[in-house]
């Protein structure tokens, strides 16, 4: 016959680890091994070709490395990743952005975090 010190032990250990699992998943958390596992980027885009991207490269240079931007802000901001990839669970999602001056030079580019 098992302790009712081993049960309750047990009870506990399993509310733990249940609430900490629906934390991880359900709050917007960054999951650092996995960081896009929420962000939706369209094919032929990956995080190592915006790496590339230079100050100074033309809007034609660019897409020549990576697909047009399905998700734009306008002309002088481009924009990929959306969120909604997980199926399970509301995860943080990434966001890479790139700004252009009127000559549709690249003039910025930043990869943002969202927790929303």
């Amino acid at each position: 016959m098992k302790s009712p010190l081993r049960i309750d032990s047990l009870f506990f250990a399993g509310i733990g680890i249940f609430t900490l699992a629906w934390f991880v998943c359900h709050t917007e958390s960054y999951v650092l091994p996995y960081p896009l596992i929420d962000t939706k980027l369209p094919p032929g885009f990956s995080e190592e070709k915006f790496s590339s991207i230079q100050l100074g490269m033309g809007k034609d240079e660019i897409l020549k490395i990576l697909p047009a931007p399905e998700h734009s802000l306008d002309r002088e901001n481009w924009s990929y990743g959306v969120d909604g990839a997980a199926l399970w669970g509301d995860f943080a999602w990434i966001s890479f952005e790139m700004s252009f001056d009127k000559e549709g030079k690249v003039i910025g580019k930043k990869r943002y975090i969202n927790h929303d």
